[in-house]
């Protein structure tokens, strides 16, 4: 027996995902199953390109419900909630590698049209995509979409490139209604945008959880929760995820050593860099600055 899902307005608050950024790639191609932590009432200020590859089951974007099958193809704009419930048979069901998902950052797109006048005609496709929008015919993009994964990192982006300039001449339509928006969730409340505002502003000096909690009125255990709520991570994951993302980048400047950017990253002890930067990259982070020049595209995000 399937399981029944919920509409959009019984969800709730969507989850803020936070996704690094590796400063080595344009964007990020990977694959997941179902059920997967990734698989949640989320939203990011990333585009996302969604493809599944298997299952059938019910799919929401904003306040926009349908049913999804294989080829299933969509394109979601910043900050628009969205997700994909498959029907299982059993509990413990698994089905592994369900979705092919590929996220870039909209200022990256922008500069490669303020390059080349050529990429104006995704323009209207990026603005339609605000509400999400699903491909009538996905076949053929579905095949270089997975196509992708064997790909080294030059030809990735060319085929990225190559793949929205077809959608955007391809029959599609919108799915979330043109009045939805974020703020309809109480998300991206001013208490929250203020939060994280101060978050990425510190997070490379000492900032404590109790402080912040006490900033805000709350005791830590009510921050704790509301964090989690409001971004699906802890407050000393999310802050971790943050520095390591900045390690990252100072790692391609050979200016500095390791031990230079343990502190600049927020850090001080090397020890505890070493072992949180090994844990959220699975490299250390010498090993990580000797694969920048030659790295294969990451496959998770």
């Amino acid at each position: 027996m399937t399981r029944l899902h919920p509409r959009p307005s019984e969800l709730g608050d969507p989850v803020f995902e936070n996704i690094a950024h590796d400063p080595r790639h344009s964007f990020y191609w990977h694959t997941h199953g179902f059920p997967s932590p990734l698989a949640q009432w989320n939203f990011h200020p990333e585009y996302e390109l969604h493809l599944i590859r298997r299952s059938h089951g019910h799919y929401m974007v904003g306040d926009y419900a349908g049913r999804f099958g294989p080829g299933n193809l969509v394109l979601v704009g910043p900050n628009l909630p969205h997700l994909w419930f498959s029907d299982l048979a059993r509990d413990d069901e698994i089905i592994e590698r369900r979705d092919v998902v590929v996220q870039f950052r909209g200022e990256w797109l922008e500069a490669l049209m303020r390059l080349c006048p050529e990429l104006r005609r995704v323009e209207t496709l990026i603005k339609d995509c605000g509400r999400g929008v699903r491909f009538d015919d996905a076949a053929a993009a579905a095949t270089r979409l997975e196509a992708m994964e064997h790909q080294d990192q030059v030809s990735r982006v060319s085929t990225l490139i190559d793949l929205l300039g077809r959608l955007s001449r391809s029959d599609y339509r919108q799915l979330a209604s043109p009045n939805y928006h974020l703020g309809q969730a109480g998300v991206r409340s001013e208490q929250v945008d203020a939060i994280l505002s101060y978050v990425h502003r510190h997070f490379n000096r000492h900032i404590s959880m109790a402080a912040v909690a006490r900033w805000q009125g709350m005791t830590p255990s009510t921050f704790s929760r509301f964090f989690k709520q409001a971004t699906g991570d802890t407050f000393v994951a999310f802050v971790r995820r943050l520095r390591i993302d900045h390690a990252c980048r100072l790692l391609l400047d050979p200016r500095y050593t390791v031990a230079d950017i343990c502190f600049m990253a927020g850090y001080s002890n090397l020890s505890n860099f070493n072992r949180h930067f090994r844990r959220v990259t699975g490299l250390s982070p010498r090993e990580y600055r000797q694969s920048s020049d030659h790295a294969e595209p990451a496959t998770g995000g």
